[in-house]
């Protein structure tokens, strides 16, 4: 059985630039007050288009499982 993923954006190197919002198919990304790229979890298929084409190379795909043990221990 394939994994899960979710992206996950590195908000501290983000450019927000926009292009992750322009490819994401389910409108899951999001720029947070001009600032940096934000990814509704509940709405990401973990389809790896954004990943590909951040310029800054700043997103990564994780597991949706780890996902959910990092909010479990906050």
């Amino acid at each position: 059985m394939a994994l899960k993923y979710t992206a996950h954006v590195n908000q501290k190197e983000c450019v927000s630039c926009g292009t992750c919002v322009k490819v994401c198919p389910r409108g899951a990304i999001s720029v947070y007050k001009g600032v940096f790229a934000v990814v509704d979890k509940t709405g990401c298929i973990g389809c790896k288009k954004c990943a590909k084409s951040c310029p800054a190379s700043v997103i990564s795909m994780i597991s949706k499982e780890r996902n959910y043990e990092e909010k479990e221990l906050l």
